[in-house]
């Protein structure tokens, strides 16, 4: 967890880009955690050891607002069933 916490400080200026990025384009809602979480679920699943810096940064400079609205949608979703927050909540929050 250690090794985690280290890289995302290393990749802590691409992270700070990509959530300008998305606040510019209207995404109030978007944090860094929740971008974090995103690339972790969507894209390393399990390479975020294997992969290199610079492809670590390619990921989340390219990653889109519609990858990362679907994934805030999927865990609204997956809290919902599991009996998590509201889900017209949830998704009053995002929009």
């Amino acid at each position: 967890m250690d090794e985690n916490r280290e890289l995302r400080k290393q990749l802590m200026p691409a992270l700070e880009s990509k959530y300008d990025e998305f606040r510019l384009l209207g995404y109030t809602q978007v944090t860094i955690d929740g971008l974090w979480e995103c690339l972790c679920a969507r894209k390393w699943k399990r390479e975020l050891a294997e992969k290199k810096l610079h492809e670590l940064v390619s990921d989340i400079l390219s990653l889109s607002p519609g990858e990362y609205m679907a994934f805030l949608t999927m865990r609204s979703y997956k809290q919902q069933a599991s009996g998590g927050e509201d889900l017209e909540s949830v998704l009053k929050e995002l929009l």
